[in-house]
């Protein structure tokens, strides 16, 4: 499948290398952790972004959700780089990683592809992976098909599969979603991305619709961590936004819960309308011996509203279920 080669965007918090390019040598990253990014091929052609934060086992490997680049792992990063080895990459279209075009796989097995080329590129061989939103089904995608190469798995706010069908609870949303994406994607062009994607999402007031809507928590969640991901979704644009949204309520992992065999802790927030709480009580209860955390005022953002909390529950897993840190 031939790739669209494009220029990636520069870091926020510095210049990043460019693709293919081997940028050497560690700097200090967050708490003055040895940090190193860097390019990998997909098994398609296509070029990877990825940072590898600090070292120590059991390494950890995060997965985004969709449209979203690595920002919402910082508090993460910064709580668990001192004594692990923390991954953090970009979906193809995303971020720093190259450009798609309209049409190319953006599926979850091609993404789940793309984790292990990443996770090689890392020099990590059996990570624990931690999936926020869609990147809950990439991390299970990836247990499908490479579980000699999974220690662990910690869905964070994570959703399983047929995402649309269950967002709300809602028993219309899937039809209201079939509409949309198909609108959006039957509408691609420049000029949908130029005159209405990019200035409706980075409208001054769409943080505050956000918040005053519940899409986010009104008193803990601020502009600084909700920003980055406004302006990256407009810069992923509309097409590609719709894609993966397309490909994630099509694919499911429900049928491999039941089969999973390494330690799975399942966080959900009670305020999520993306995958519901009662959404993940019930992938709970098909993974055997998975552990069910609900934090209850959380919504979908809980990552980054709640990110003391969940780095509490995270190191208490790594902790029991793997030795790891005091």
């Amino acid at each position: 499948m031939t790739m669209t080669a494009t220029a990636t965007r520069a870091d926020p918090g510095g210049e990043s290398p460019a693709p293919g390019s081997d940028p050497g040598g560690t700097e200090a990253g967050p708490g003055g952790v040895p940090s190193r990014q860097g390019f990998v091929r997909a098994s398609d052609g296509l070029q990877l972004y990825y940072r590898v934060h600090g070292d120590g086992e059991p390494a950890l490997v995060c997965c985004n959700g969709v449209g979203v680049s690595t920002f919402f792992w910082r508090y993460l990063v910064e709580a668990f780089a001192p004594r692990h080895r923390v991954v953090v990459w970009d979906y193809r279209g995303h971020g720093r990683s190259q450009r798609v075009r309209f049409g190319d796989d953006v599926s979850m097995e091609q993404c789940a592809r793309d984790l292990r080329a990443v996770c090689r590129a890392a020099g990590v061989d059996r990570p624990v992976l931690l999936g926020h939103s869609m990147g809950a089904q990439v991390i299970l995608e990836h247990y499908r098909r490479f579980p000699e190469h999974t220690a662990g798995l910690i869905s964070v706010l994570g959703t399983f599969g047929r995402t649309l069908d269950t967002f709300g609870n809602l028993r219309f949303s899937r039809p209201v979603f079939d509409v949309l994406i198909s609108a959006m994607l039957g509408a691609r062009s420049d000029a949908l991305n130029r005159f209405l994607w990019r200035p409706m999402v980075s409208l001054p007031f769409a943080f505050d619709f956000a918040r005053l809507s519940g899409l986010v928590h009104a008193d803990r969640c601020d502009q600084a961590d909700i920003g980055p991901y406004m302006k990256h979704l407009g810069d992923v644009g509309a097409p590609v936004f719709f894609s993966f949204l397309l490909e994630l309520g099509e694919h499911t992992a429900w049928d491999l819960l039941p089969r999973v065999r390494v330690p799975t802790l399942i966080i959900a927030g009670g305020r999520d309308g993306f995958s519901p709480p009662n959404v993940a009580a019930r992938a709970a209860k098909l993974v055997p011996g998975a552990e069910l955390e609900l934090i209850a005022d959380a919504t979908h953002a809980g990552i980054v509203e709640y990110a003391g909390e969940i780095d509490e529950r995270v190191a208490v897993f790594l902790r029991e279920r793997f030795g790891a840190g005091p």
